[in-house]
């Protein structure tokens, strides 16, 4: 009578539980101390035809990932009510698809791959060149993939769980000066700074208020309440081509403070321009439509230089239109506003923030419109002109 072989072998090693089946040429782990816990995981894999074969192929495994309509991860999330943005998954999409899908760690089956393979996959993009940046987001969509994988039980364990992020070169934006804020704001009317009043007045909000590029090109009329003080930010661009608005980036929505001198030149705008009902958009071109990503960067550009700042001092000082909103946060801490109303104004995410939300009142935020009049003061207000 022959010997009885055992469907699966198990192995302990290091403290963790290794499998083996009679399809398998190596040991799995399974992620687990307990070896009853591992009998487990590897008894739920077998229901699932993955713990032998087939045993998938990373490439076709995670070939639907980020494509809108076939991504079991963003499948999932918005069928829980979470939010995940189409143009989110189509940022991570590229990533797959160029360096990913065709490479040596897309050939491997997905149950095979270890960390060290993923460490061996980063390494080989360094040593292309690859920046620091993107190396940061390949591997963030392939975390995605592993943890979407390990969630719906079909591997055992995520491998790319405590990889950490690779060194990079970034630079946070720069800031003006408050004479460079002046130079640029108080006279509206300055051809040589401004191409329409459009522009001035798009950029004056980002120095007054921190909103976000995508938030303030998304603006309409009707979340402008010029009268009460305040902006009510619930909308931004979620595409490069503007068609597409959702949430702001926190994915919540929040007021701002409208400072008085904002408030003046708002007014003087609403009352020049001929796109002012509820549902027109706020900056906008001759037509009524959008900014161009393209358009808002040379305005902010040809602003500069009217101010004399060349262009080879704007990169180096890294100055680019972000920096209002990083000026404005500089300019509050200075005056000892509290970082959290801060945080909130700016739409800065924080666990912390949010559970305190409450407490904090328009009346209590007002100090930033103060501080940004402050820079205003001592020049004279001149109307703006078509």
């Amino acid at each position: 009578m022959g010997r009885y072989k055992k469907d699966v072998k198990y192995w302990n090693k290091g403290g963790y539980w290794y499998y083996k089946t009679r399809d398998m040429s190596g040991y799995m782990s399974t992620g687990e101390k307990n070896k009853t816990k591992a009998e487990a995981v590897v008894a739920k894999l077998r229901q699932k035809n993955i713990a032998g074969n087939p045993n998938p192929l990373f490439k076709d495994y995670a070939e639907p990932f980020f494509d809108w309509d076939r991504c079991p991860h963003a499948t999932r999330l918005r069928a829980e009510g979470k939010h995940i943005g189409e143009r989110y998954c189509k940022n991570e999409r590229k990533w797959l698809v160029k360096y990913v899908l065709g490479s040596k760690l897309g050939k491997m089956h997905i149950v095979d791959i270890r960390r060290g393979d993923l460490l061996d996959f980063r390494s080989g993009l360094q040593a292309k060149g690859v920046s620091g940046n993107n190396i940061n987001s390949i591997m963030k969509a392939i975390k995605v993939v592993f943890s979407e994988a390990v969630y719906r039980e079909d591997i055992p364990y995520n491998p790319a769980e405590k990889l950490g992020l690779v060194k990079t070169n970034n630079r946070e934006a720069g800031i003006f000066t408050e004479l460079e804020l002046q130079k640029l704001f108080a006279n509206p009317a300055d051809s040589m700074l401004w191409h329409t009043p459009s522009d001035y007045i798009c950029f004056l909000i980002a120095a007054a208020t921190g909103m976000r590029s995508s938030e303030i090109l998304a603006l309409r009329w009707r979340n402008v309440h010029i009268a009460d003080k305040y902006i009510h930010i619930c909308e931004a661009w979620k595409d490069d081509n503007h068609t597409v608005a959702g949430l702001p980036k926190s994915y919540k929505v929040r007021d701002v403070i409208i400072p008085q001198y904002l408030a003046l030149r708002l007014t003087e705008y609403y009352a020049t321009t001929q796109y002012n009902a509820p549902d027109d958009l706020v900056v906008c071109n001759d037509d009524g439509s959008s900014y161009t990503v393209w358009y808002w960067q040379k305005a902010f550009k040809t602003a500069l230089y009217g101010i004399g700042i060349t262009e080879e001092e704007r990169q180096a000082r890294h100055l680019k239109p972000h920096s209002f909103r990083h000026t404005l946060n500089t300019l509050m801490r200075e005056k000892g506003v509290n970082p959290e109303i801060i945080r909130l104004m700016l739409g800065w995410s924080d666990v912390s923030m949010q559970n305190n939300y409450t407490h904090f009142d328009v009346a209590r935020m007002v100090k930033q419109g103060e501080i940004v009049d402050a820079v205003f003061t001592d020049q004279q207000a001149l109307p703006i002109s078509k």
